[in-house]
């Protein structure tokens, strides 16, 4: 949600914050949320899967302001309140109005190839929301960034098969007691266990991508020195091996 003008106060479960023109936010779908108090109050919505974002690519996913802002903080706005708002600079907001109304002709005309036109708006306009995600003084904006980094360095070194959370931290600027502390406020999970998912699912796309490549291949890319211990991973994960699941997937794609 893009905030064009205006103000209004913003309801999450019990918690309620101020917003004002130039805010961003972005909510879980699951997540009730509303308005009250709004004085000329405009705000261009755009939903999306989140599960699988269809203008998400693998060099949006390495920027920390990206990850802080779609997968952070939805989750810190449901469990504090007063978790500050991406705000535009004017400048900045003239941009994105321009690119929303870009987006909005496109979805309206449904002109041939406007299907991947609209991607590359929607990735344009990612990128100009998360460039200059802003570090705040408030320690729960410090918290997300520092988060943000860590979910950053695992997207650009997934692939080494020596990756540890002791590296996460480091480059992360965190102790690795603060960074599984993090993690499980916000994932319910241990930061070895995130980057094993995380392995796991680039794995789910290659075997679908790629049919020439090998199950090593696959293995070695996704940071796995060793074909069986992918295979035993990724069947504990998915509950088949990586070889039926590609030919799952690809009778269920034909």
């Amino acid at each position: 949600m893009i905030v064009l003008s205006g103000q209004a106060e913003h309801i999450v479960g019990n918690k309620r914050s101020m917003i004002k023109t130039g805010d961003v936010f972005v909510m879980n779908g699951s997540v009730e949320h509303g308005f009250s108090n709004a004085h000329e109050l405009v705000i261009y919505n755009l939903m999306f899967d989140g599960q699988k974002p269809y203008f998400e690519t693998s060099g949006i996913r390495v920027l920390p302001g990206y990850q802080a802002l779609f997968n952070i903080d939805p989750l810190a706005r449901e469990q504090e309140s007063e978790v500050p708002y991406l705000n535009l600079k004017e400048s900045t907001l003239a941009k994105v109005e321009l690119l929303l109304k870009e987006i909005e002709e496109e979805y309206t005309s449904a002109a041939l190839g406007f299907e991947s036109a609209l991607v590359a708006l929607l990735q344009h306009l990612s990128i100009l929301l998360v460039r200059n995600y802003p570090e705040q003084a408030n320690p729960k904006q410090k918290n997300t960034l520092a988060l943000a980094r860590a979910l950053s360095y695992i997207e650009k070194n997934y692939f080494e098969p020596d990756l540890r959370a002791t590296n996460i931290a480091d480059n992360s600027f965190l102790s690795t007691r603060q960074l599984e502390r993090l993690f499980h406020q916000f994932f319910q999970t241990t930061p070895s266990q995130y980057l094993s998912d995380q392995r796991i699912s680039r794995a789910k796309e290659l075997l679908v991508s790629d049919i020439n490549l090998s199950i090593n291949q696959i293995a070695q890319s996704c940071g796995f020195s060793d074909s069986n211990y992918f295979s035993r991973v990724f069947r504990k994960q998915i509950g088949i091996p990586p070889r039926d699941y590609r030919k799952q997937e690809f009778v269920n794609n034909r």
